[in-house]
């Protein structure tokens, strides 16, 4: 019996003392704390040196009382009653405020085991509801050392428990998601997004069960990727000292008679300890859009797209368009200057939300073949959505089923869906989605059915902006297209978007074939594109060196050349290719004159075009030439390669074939077979291919055989003229960031590329000699901001980055007499980098504190290395003048 009774108190003093249970308040005590908490912005690399350079921010100072209701042995339930509360901006420090008179209502919140499991409010204002939910988040701790998932004042968070001493425990908070998402986005291309860093460590102190002190510090910074010197920090700080113990009241005898007697007193609304966002309508800087637009007006024009005005304009319009209705929007956009609508159409379609999408296709009419600017521009937009929803992608599959009679906009908007398709995958979950495979679907079926080159290549190229792995075997057949260099430069083409791990055997072996020529002939052009992707996806040593000996074959010297010049381009940026072909090169049948000594002026070279502390801008130069030596593709990809960024920002490409039967020279594609007195010679073609960020858009040929030539060398721009201009959106990310303290920060971060692809070309048929530009101009602006969600104080600070320049690419030819002469100059102007830091601070209706601080960063002028056969070319050339 002795022993029965013993175990029954053993078994209630442990029940009493579980694991769970680390705070054990006195009911009948009541404790007083004191309670300060911060939040302070500014840029994360500040030396906090003059008073620019100093954080803004506010104090909260607060004094509150606990006691408790009811306890048993796993459920606590706690009165909070705050006795005082001011909030003081510090770069006002003179300057203090009362809070609202609703903060000092009794607040209850229930603890089981160690987690707050109810809050029961009796005011609805959530600026109170916040930042008592930041102190009663405090008192959510384990004595436990471990990892767990908690619901939390930040959301869903893992949480690290450690005990360093006795009494004292650390609570680190690694991640956190937010409960509620809504209007939150970002752009899933890493190279454009945002990274958000925090860190939140707690340390506790406690007596008795009882907490002491609580010393709790938050970081967060938002950065961009690409520029890490673009950024915004806020620090929040939270300091928790027990002042002195008191006696109480008694406690309730059960839970349900303390909330009953709760209830009698006033009404209560329960609450789970998230914090919540302050509903707010626009606070500061707010303008109506049709007024703005208006004002905005010149800024907008064609004329002033590339330069930071009309990057500027865009951003400002974009915030009032994602707040606006639909009939506000179709209003703007049909009542504006005819002039400025294509660039209304860019904001329209970057806005990405219901309203903006109706009023396009209100506006936007896909039926009549000559009228294609407005829907040509819209797609263009529309391929660099940076969150795409399902009824986008509905509505634009919806217009692709219709009969669309012209054919070039019907290619526009497969190219711009297949873009549209791959963001919507890079979010995980979505790339099962329905409408995916219906695409797919739809896609597929078209291009089996398809007659004609032409309607192949359309499809192909949706397939290849779509990137999708399950379309791997349906483009593989297209590859080995012995009897169109075009199409099956395409279907390889369309493979770069897919994940090197579907990429299969079987494709090398295809892509091997192709540029061995194991079963039949293929042009040059289809087997330096086979031999990209070969090397693209680490080819074995073995394959190196067979690639390497095909060089010894030099009845292709211009071909042999490329090759060569290719592989050690690529070598030199790819150390695992150069630990290969240093070792193979060690074997004197491959390391000899037959293979290294070729002919060709075919050139490939890689250099910087910018480096930066976070990524290097590259470009890689490219010109193969026919057997004649006449340009058969030439061409500039620029790509920005981080750490753990690798992203092909823009291609620009001229492709040229059959050239040398306007000069009475043999094609390449001509075969001593095929040779006879009656064979007609390939037909002459030229034409430009751009891809941006990755997305490949609609080709523009040039001119088709004699008569074309002879039409382009009439017709051709003797001035700078337009070939495509556009405003695009780069980041676009939105954010609401629940900190410890139960404050919310919402974040946004926007860039636009406000860009113009523009030339001239002079052709002299009688001179037998061309000189053409090609100006690619651009303005980026960036601009990003962190502000605390609050009606009872403003805080926020404002980041933004901006730069204007642009690159000429020149080029002389000289075909009077053969060789052909040519000289090809890249040149960029010095132009300046401004980043920009603005601060703010102020109690609501109280003096407004502002600081900003300017950064200038000159970037000079450069003329970029082609090769060093064109540098010699063009100082003869130049020199004659």
């Amino acid at each position: 019996m002795f022993s029965c009774n013993l175990l029954l108190i053993l078994f209630t003093l442990w029940c009493a003392v579980l694991p769970g249970n680390l705070l054990q308040y006195d009911p009948s005590r009541t404790y007083t704390y004191s309670y300060q908490t911060d939040l302070l912005l500014n840029d994360a690399n500040s030396k906090r040196l003059t008073s620019a350079q100093k954080d803004v921010g506010v104090n909260f100072t607060i004094r509150f009382e606990l006691s408790t209701i009811y306890k048993d042995e796993s459920v606590q339930l706690f009165k909070l009653h705050i006795t005082k509360a001011e909030v003081l901006s510090l770069r006002q420090p003179n300057t203090k405020k009362g809070l609202e008179s609703s903060i000092y209502n009794p607040t209850y919140f229930q603890i089981n085991g160690d987690l707050v499991e109810k809050i029961y409010f009796t005011e609805n204002s959530i600026f109170s509801r916040n930042i008592k939910k930041g102190i009663i988040n405090l008192f959510q701790v384990q004595e436990k050392e471990g990892e767990r998932t908690e619901v939390e004042v930040g959301g869903e968070c893992l949480v690290k428990y450690s005990v360093p001493e006795p009494n004292v425990i650390e609570r680190n908070k690694l991640e956190c998601q937010n409960l509620e998402i809504a209007n939150q986005f970002s752009n899933s291309n890493k190279a454009l997004g945002i990274s958000v860093y925090s860190k939140a460590t707690s340390v506790y102190k406690l007596k008795d069960s009882v907490i002491e002190n609580v010393s709790s510090t938050q970081r967060v910074i938002i950065y961009l990727n690409i520029r890490s010197a673009l950024n915004g920090a806020a620090l929040s700080l939270q300091n928790l000292q027990l002042e002195s113990v008191s006696n109480g009241k008694e406690p309730a005898l059960t839970l349900e008679d303390a909330l009953e007697k709760l209830q009698a007193g006033s009404l209560l609304s329960m609450a789970l300890l998230p914090s919540e966002e302050e509903i707010q309508q626009c606070q500061e800087n707010c303008q109506n859009p049709e007024l703005l637009a208006l004002r905005l007006e010149e800024d907008l024009k064609g004329e002033n797209v590339a330069t930071l005005k009309s990057a500027k304009a865009f951003i400002q319009i974009l915030k009032s368009f994602r707040s606006s209705s639909k009939g506000m929007l179709t209003k703007i956009m049909t009542t504006s200057d005819s002039y400025v609508v294509p660039q209304l159409i860019d904001i329209a379609t970057a806005a990405q939300t219901d309203a903006a999408e109706e009023a396009l296709l209100e506006l936007i009419n896909f039926e009549d073949a000559d009228s294609v600017d407005y829907p040509q521009r819209f797609l263009l937009a529309a391929a660099y959505s940076s969150h795409p929803s399902v009824p986008f992608l509905e509505d634009l599959l919806s217009i692709l089923k219709k009969s669309i009679p012209n054919e070039s906009l019907r290619e526009s908007l497969l190219l711009s869906l297949g873009a549209v398709i791959h963001s919507f995958c890079q979010v995980k979950s979505q790339s099962s989605h329905p409408v995916v495979n219906e695409f797919k679907s739809l896609v597929t079926f078209e291009l089996s059915a398809c007659k004609e080159e032409r309607c192949q290549l359309m499809y192909l190229n949706a397939l290849g902006n779509a990137g999708l792995s399950s379309t791997v075997e349906i483009i593989l057949p297209y590859v080995e297209s012995p009897k169109s260099s075009m199409l099956a430069v395409t279907a390889i083409s369309a493979f770069r978007r897919i994940h090197k791990k579907y990429i299969t055997s079987k494709v090398k072996a295809a892509l091997l074939r192709i540029f061995h020529q194991n079963n039949d002939a293929y042009d040059t052009s289809v087997r330096i594109a086979a031999l990209e992707l070969i090397v693209d996806n680490e080819p074995t040593k073995q394959e190196v060196r067979n690639i390497l000996l095909s060089c010894g074959d030099q009845s292709e010297p211009e071909f042999s050349t490329y090759v060569l010049k290719m592989i050690l381009d690529i070598a030199s940026v790819n150390p695992e290719l150069k630990t290969k072909l240093e070792d193979i090169l060690k074997d004197s049948r491959i390391k000899n004159y037959n293979i290294w000594s070729q002919s060709g002026k075919s050139s490939v070279i890689t250099s910087y075009l910018a480096r930066l502390k976070d990524l290097d801008a590259t470009y890689n130069l490219y010109f193969e030439n026919s057997k004649s030596g006449v340009m058969k593709r030439s061409g500039m990809v620029v790509s920005l390669l981080g750490k753990t960024i690798k992203q092909p920002f823009m291609k620009f490409g001229i492709y040229a074939d059959g050239l040398e039967s306007l000069m009475g020279q043999e094609s390449d594609t001509t075969t001593e077979n095929e040779k006879t007195n009656d064979d007609a010679s390939v037909e002459a073609v030229a034409g430009m291919s751009f891809t941006f960020m990755d997305v490949l858009l609609t080709q523009v040929e040039f001119f088709r055989g004699m008569s074309g030539l002879m039409s382009a060398a009439w017709n051709a721009p003797s001035e700078l003229t337009s070939a495509l201009q556009a405003n695009v959106l780069l980041q676009d990310h939105s954010q609401r960031i629940h900190l410890s303290n139960g404050l919310v920060l919402d974040t946004e971060v926007k860039g636009v590329l406000s860009f113009d692809l523009s030339g001239f070309v002079s052709i002299s048929l009688w001179n037998r000699n061309c000189d053409a530009l090609i100006r690619n101009s651009g303005a980026m602006y960036i601009e990003g901001s962190m502000k605390a969600d609050s009606s009872v104080f403003n805080l926020g600070l404002m980041f933004s980055g901006e730069g204007q320049t642009n690159i000429d690419y020149t080029s002389k030819a000289d075909f009077y007499e053969m060789p052909l002469k040519l000289c090809m100059q890249m040149l960029r102007p010095e132009f300046e980098f401004v980043h920009k830091t603005q601060k703010t601070s102020s109690l609501s209706k109280g003096r407004k504190y502002k600081s900003s601080i300017n950064r200038k960063s000159v970037i000079l002028a450069e003329s970029y290395l082609l090769n060093k056969a064109n540098s010699d070319e063009c100082r003869v050339m130049l020199s004659q003048e």
